[in-house]
């Protein structure tokens, strides 16, 4: 090969690979939060697969509906009568839930805390925050704290203050324009408008 080309072949490879470590030098911070975040889907996912597996036969463990056992709560349900995450130690401790019927099988701890954080997921509160930062933060304040990127859009934690927060299921529900007069008309099931409500209830100034 030509001195020349071998040169140039050197110095292709030598810039390609000063690039390479630029990229990783300011991207590093983003990486590492992709992985996290990659990391918490996964435990996510592993931990609605394991609910379906071992707790979908009576309990219903999704957003809506109904347990097949009508003596097993629906998952949804489960925070309003313990503190979520105290259900991880229950079941590796086999503690008996209140209903009766419940098998015992064997989980480890990291199955466990899977199993918890799946049951975060689906309470109430917590689907109504992700449904109000997914189509409603591109106007609206939806936090204790941050600020309306749109000056019409009313912060959410004060709507107590201008409607009763129960009237807004039947606003919303027929579709009656509230807010400001650019909000956009979205359709929501009445599931996913009372999780709505139930999240907006917890953020209101006292």
């Amino acid at each position: 090969m030509p001195i020349p080309m071998r040169f140039e072949s050197l110095l292709r490879a030598g810039i390609l690979m000063f690039v390479t470590l630029l990229l990783i030098a300011l991207l590093g911070i983003s990486i590492v939060q992709a992985q996290s975040n990659q990391a918490d889907i996964d435990e996510l996912l592993h931990g609605e697969a394991l609910a379906k597996t071992n707790c979908g036969k009576c309990h219903n463990v999704g957003l809506s509906g109904n347990s097949p056992n009508n003596k097993a709560p629906p998952f949804r349900t489960l925070g309003e009568r313990r503190d979520v995450v105290t259900i991880a130690s229950m079941l590796v401790n086999k503690q008996s839930p209140k209903h009766t019927g419940m098998p015992q099988f064997v989980i480890t701890p990291t199955q466990a805390l899977d199993i918890e954080e799946w049951i975060l997921w689906v309470q109430p509160v917590a689907h109504g925050k992700r449904l109000v930062k997914k189509n409603c933060s591109r106007c609206h304040a939806v936090g204790r704290d941050d600020v309306s990127s749109f000056k019409g859009a009313p912060p959410f934690r004060d709507l107590s203050g201008l409607y009763p927060i129960k009237a807004l299921e039947e606003a919303f529900a027929e579709r009656i324009e509230t807010g400001h007069p650019a909000m956009p008309v979205f359709e929501v099931t009445m599931t996913q408008l009372r999780d709505i409500l139930t999240y907006i209830e917890t953020i209101q100034k006292p």
